[in-house]
């Protein structure tokens, strides 16, 4: 099982507070840590962790934040020759995070802007030899369509994280085979509170499967007349920080070894609630076995 996550690459900067803190007002943060992140490198990692063999095509800046997050990804086993070095700083975020796990990101894009269409193109052999192609909204929209044009010429499957949301070009949408909005970002997408509706005006776009994130309602997944719903699973949540960046790895992962749509999504949504438990991006991301495991227990 091949993956090319074609997408941003952040560090990190958490801050725990007790609560979220309100317009104008300064609180005390409880703690403070780095960690690696970014939406497409949180799902090169997850997926490489559950078991698939991942290249990531992104941009890092020459700062020491670059060369940390290079290392950790070449830790990861991660392919990285679509890693393009740039002069100035690499993504990074700023993330508060309450006693509740919910958060507030800032992100500054940095070495993220310059994955440019031309970088993309040359990474045709890399997208070549992939079964999967994922994709987010961190870098250049154009980049964006670019990578989605190349991943269909060369008929790969396609799934894309529409987020941090935004409008999409139509072309985009009929190029996609999957595409993973929250109930926030779909109503963005299509204009519609109705989640039927913003479904419906999705699919008649041409996309062929539309998996709608739920949060602690799990999952819901419409291909044509068909929907599937899949129930959550319960943990006591401490940080939500890329819990949908691991569903969507985990969505690929389980489509690509063969499962059934019903079966993905349970898969993705039990790896989803496992990165909850653990503060950080990519340092609460579960591996293949303690998906397993957390699913084999929930279902005794």
């Amino acid at each position: 099982m091949k993956i090319v996550v074609i997408g941003s690459i952040n560090m990190d900067m958490v801050m725990k507070v007790s609560r979220l803190p309100q317009k104008g007002e300064t609180l005390t943060a409880e703690g403070y840590f780095t960690v690696p992140g970014g939406k497409g490198a949180n799902q090169a990692v997850s997926a490489a962790r559950l078991g698939a063999d991942v290249n990531m095509v992104g941009a890092l800046g020459n700062d020491g934040f670059g060369e940390e997050l290079f290392q950790h990804l070449k830790m990861e086993g991660i392919g990285l020759e679509g890693i393009n070095r740039t002069e100035g700083p690499s993504g990074n975020a700023l993330i508060t995070v309450d006693q509740k796990g919910d958060n507030t990101i800032l992100v500054y894009p940095g070495a993220n802007h310059k994955v440019s269409q031309e970088w993309i193109k040359q990474q045709e052999e890399i997208i070549k030899k992939a079964d999967w192609v994922m994709l987010q909204l961190e870098i250049p929209m154009n980049s964006v369509v670019t990578a989605a044009r190349l991943a269909r010429k060369l008929n790969k499957k396609v799934l894309l994280n529409p987020a941090p949301a935004t409008v999409l070009p139509g072309e985009l949408i009929s190029l996609v085979d999957v595409v993973t909005p929250n109930e926030t970002e779909l109503a963005l997408l299509t204009g519609s509170d109705d989640l039927e509706e913003g479904v419906a005006r999705l699919i008649q776009q041409g996309i062929n499967t539309v998996v709608v994130t739920l949060g602690v309602k799990g999952s819901v997944a419409y291909r044509e007349e068909t929907k599937i719903s899949a129930s959550p699973y319960s943990v006591k949540a401490i940080d939500t920080t890329a819990a949908g960046d691991t569903f969507n790895a985990a969505l690929v992962v389980a489509l690509g070894d063969g499962k059934e749509l019903e079966d993905a999504l349970d898969y993705a949504n039990a790896a989803g609630a496992l990165a909850t438990t653990k503060m950080g991006a990519q340092s609460s991301l579960p591996t293949k076995r303690e998906v397993e495991d957390f699913m084999k227990r929930s279902n005794i």
